[in-house]
């Protein structure tokens, strides 16, 4: 019954007995015309493409021959007949199928598309390409040959001769026939980290800007590693303002900084950034002269006294960056961090009580205020205020709690505060890795621990209470000689006191165990 309706809203009847006539039809997800044969192998040709879609490929071909039954015999049914006798396991049904096919049909596209994706199932892709390639000159519009030909190349490692068959393909083929082709093209481009590619790809995707297109090409070879090629890419497209932040970033990762600098300086930047933007932005390049001669010409709103107190304090000029900070008033959105950054002037000049007594009068503490407090508090020696500062029942707070342990040395409570905590995947990524491996250190699976935080030194090797962990795990696990090894490549940048402390102890412990 499923079948017959399926039939009927192809626009198959009962009546439909002539051969010449034609009906839409749903083949292989996409509907095209094909004669109508009869209901009859109409609704064994449905419920095959059906079992087919379910990967139930013996029952669809089953279907294919009951279907080819009924006289007179079509070009597709014998095809998807080949096709699917192929991938249940039936080859030489396939072959004689096939082999029909070619007999009846000997300039179809269709057939000598069947014969590629049989030759490209049992690995003959050179078979597979000959094949589609007739394929591709017996229908020279449609795009399933270009299609199988682009992705037997790419399987071959020939993405650029791919990617050069479907751009050929999309500038000569009508835009509502493209999307299939466009979005192979796009994914090679992805999978191959072709940013060129990419961009040209963009170029036939309906509603896409150059400024669009220069920014998707440029993030994804800025992704890749390819900074300098990302900076070529936007540098087209500078008109909008993402785009610029992203050119800058290449620019930087490029080792062009000075460009950089001299962009931001500049009445070009002008256009698409504010000063006060502009003005961070070279106060990150450590270019802080530059910013302060471009602030100096601004009205002296809270944001502008932000940057110039930033600048004075990436300069280590205290005591002006204070009275700058201090110029921010309450109620300001720069506020909360104008107040940070003073108390940071504060304790940078070896007095970390006071700028935890001046931060802790802030009219109103977020998180980021509590952070830096803490911090504060921690290195004044008065731990309990830290420690007061968080509510051990909130998961983020027991992560800042952890960390508040961690920094007092005290490693232990650290670890099991990192045990309890709820990570997201929205979480940092150091508090995903921390929180994982401390888990599961404290079930006894440090291999596992050790495994997660190996891989969270290599992608962030400037955490160091992470690879001082690791160390005292791999030292835990009886891998000396590896602890060993990575303490003292963790000993040659660990400044921090009481990390250093820890760090030696371990050491000398490692030590005595290999006498």
């Amino acid at each position: 019954m499923r079948a017959w309706v399926l039939v009927l809203l192809l626009g198959v009847t009962a009546c439909a007995s002539s051969p010449q006539r034609t009906v839409p039809r749903v083949v292989g997800g996409h509907v095209e015309d094909g004669p109508a044969v009869s209901p009859y192998a109409y609704e064994h040709f449905i419920e095959g493409e059906i079992e087919a879609t379910k990967g139930r490929h013996e029952e669809a071909a089953m279907a294919f021959e009951s279907a080819n039954a009924a006289p007179p015999s079509d070009v597709v049914l014998l095809a998807r007949l080949a096709e699917e006798h192929e991938i249940s396991g039936a080859a030489r049904r396939a072959d004689r199928a096939l082999a029909i096919a070619r007999r009846n049909y000997p300039s179809s596209p269709r057939v000598s598309m069947a014969e590629g994706r049989i030759l490209q199932h049992r690995g003959d892709l050179e078979g597979a390409l000959n094949a589609f390639h007739r394929a591709r000159s017996q229908a020279p519009t449609s795009a399933a040959p270009v299609l199988a030909l682009a992705n037997t190349l790419a399987s071959r490692g020939h993405p650029r001769r791919a990617s050069a068959l479907l751009l050929e393909y999309l500038g000569t083929a009508p835009t509502n026939e493209t999307q299939d082709a466009r979005n192979a093209l796009l994914s090679l481009a992805r999978r191959n980290a072709d940013a060129v590619t990419m961009s040209l790809a963009l170029r036939f995707e309906p509603g896409e800007t150059d400024a669009s297109r220069a920014r998707r090409a440029g993030a994804l070879a800025l992704r890749t590693g390819q900074p300098a090629l990302a900076a070529r890419l936007l540098e087209v497209a500078l008109d909008d303002e993402k785009n610029v932040t992203l050119w800058l970033q290449a620019l930087v990762q490029s080792g062009e900084r000075q460009r950089a600098a001299s962009f931001l300086a500049s009445g070009s930047a002008a256009r698409s950034t504010q000063i006060e933007d502009r003005a961070q932005a070279l106060i990150r390049l450590r270019e802080e002269e530059r910013a302060l001669e471009l602030l100096a010409a601004a009205q002296r709103t809270p944001r502008v006294q932000y940057a110039r107190g930033t600048a004075f304090l990436n300069r280590g000029d205290y005591v002006r960056a204070a009275s700058t900070f201090a110029d921010v008033p309450w109620g300001a959105s720069s506020f909360e961090a104008s107040r940070v950054a003073l108390a940071a002037c504060t304790a940078a000049r070896g007095r970390p009580g006071a700028a935890a007594a001046a931060l802790s009068t802030t009219p109103y503490a977020s998180l980021a205020v509590r952070q830096t407090l803490a911090r504060f508090y921690v290195e004044s020696g008065d731990l309990r205020a830290a420690l007061r500062l968080f509510d051990p029942k909130k998961p983020q707070e027991r992560a800042e709690l952890a960390r508040v342990f961690e920094h007092a040395g005290q490693f232990e409570e650290a670890a099991a505060y990192y045990a309890a905590v709820t990570v997201t995947p929205s979480s940092a990524p150091r508090l995903r890795a921390r929180a994982s491996a401390e888990q599961l250190a404290s079930r006894g699976l440090l291999q596992s621990a050790i495994a997660i935080l190996e891989h969270w030194a290599d992608a962030a090797p400037e955490d160091l209470y992470s690879r001082v962990r690791l160390v005292e795990l791999l030292f835990a696990e009886g891998r000396g000689a590896e602890a060993e090894a990575e303490g003292n490549r963790a000993r040659l940048v660990v400044d921090d006191p009481g990390l250093r402390m820890r760090l030696d102890a371990l050491l000398a412990a490692i030590e005595r165990d290999a006498l």
